[in-house]
């Protein structure tokens, strides 16, 4: 009777090699299943990212944008202004470019001398 409750050890060893066979399997599903997962996250995470660089840069572009409307539009201002007052005083002002240059001439010839 002890041999009859007993059971075939190459029964057990076999159903064993089985489990083990179909643990291997589900181990590897699980695997799979966890990098697919974290593939994704990780493809979400950088399209977020690339979202939020090109968000900043249209940001950054709208201001650089903005200032250089408002640069041009300073100095279109002055140049206007100052054509304005060379046209309302314009012997003065020839006299002062031809004054102005020739101090300038005046400098650069002393410092070509040395």
């Amino acid at each position: 009777m002890a041999q009859a409750s007993q059971k075939d050890p190459s029964a057990e060893v076999e159903a064993l090699k089985k489990d083990l066979a179909q643990l291997r399997g589900d181990v590897a599903d699980l695997l799979k299943v966890v990098k697919e997962q974290s593939e994704q996250r990780v493809r979400d995470k950088a399209e977020t990212a690339r979202d939020e660089v090109k968000e900043a840069f249209d940001d950054g572009m709208s201001a650089l944008n903005r200032g250089y409307d408002q640069v041009r539009a300073r100095g279109e201002a002055r140049v206007d202004e100052a054509e304005e007052l060379v046209g309302r005083h314009p012997l003065t002002s020839v006299m002062a470019a031809f004054g102005i240059g020739f101090v300038v001439a005046k400098l650069m010839d002393l410092g070509g001398r040395h």
